[in-house]
């Protein structure tokens, strides 16, 4: 199980542990490759995300990007 949620202008990341393990692999790969990743609910097409709320009040994201910003020029780490 994984779910975002938004509600009180707070996101919510709700997970069990298989949940937990793919959203690593996913921040894994990203770190690895570089680029985004895509987490969707299967209303969107994706098996990532589910579709049930654990907040009554929040609203379900059926969508989550999660993408890696590019290294600034002068940034620590970045390769010249």
């Amino acid at each position: 199980m994984l779910t975002v949620e938004y509600g009180n202008d707070v996101v919510e990341i709700n997970c069990d542990e298989p949940g937990l393990d793919l959203l690593i692999r996913k921040l894994q790969l990203l770190k690895q490759h570089g680029g985004h990743q895509h987490l969707m609910t299967p209303s969107w097409a994706g098996d990532e995300l589910t579709e049930e709320k654990q907040g009554p009040e929040n609203i379900l994201i059926h969508h989550l990007r999660i993408a890696l910003a590019p290294k600034a020029e002068n940034s620590p780490g970045a390769v010249s």
